[in-house]
C-alpha cells in the first residue's frame, strides 16, 4: 500500500501543494543500488583471483554511488512552478 505524503507549502506559489520528485521511477530503484552485489557473494573468491578485470569494474560500480545518491537525496519540487519545496505545510 503506498502511503500518501502530507501536502507541502509552495513558497514560490504560495500554496499547499502535492510535491514531486524529477525522476520518481528511478529514485525507487536507486535504493537498491546497494544490494546489486549480494547475488555475486558466492563467486568472490573466483571474483578476487581475478584483479585484471573486476578490479576496475568494481571501481567503476563504486564511481557509480555518486550519481545515484543524488538522486536519491533530491528536494521534491512543486508541479505547478518547478520551486523546490523544502517546508512542511505551516500551521
Amino acid at each position: 500500500m503506498l502511503l500518501r505524503r502530507p501536502a507541502m507549502h509552495c513558497e514560490r506559489c504560495r500554496t499547499d501543494v502535492d510535491a514531486q520528485y524529477e525522476h520518481p521511477r528511478l529514485r525507487r530503484l536507486a535504493r537498491y543500488y546497494l544490494l546489486i552485489p549480494i547475488p555475486f557473494v558466492p563467486l568472490f573468491p573466483i571474483i578476487g583471483s581475478d584483479y585484471v578485470v573486476m578490479l576496475p569494474l568494481m571501481m567503476a560500480y563504486m564511481l557509480g554511488i555518486g550519481p545515484v545518491l543524488t538522486l536519491v537525496r533530491e528536494k521534491p519540487i512543486c508541479p505547478v512552478c518547478g520551486a523546490h519545496v523544502v517546508t512542511a505545510t505551516p500551521t
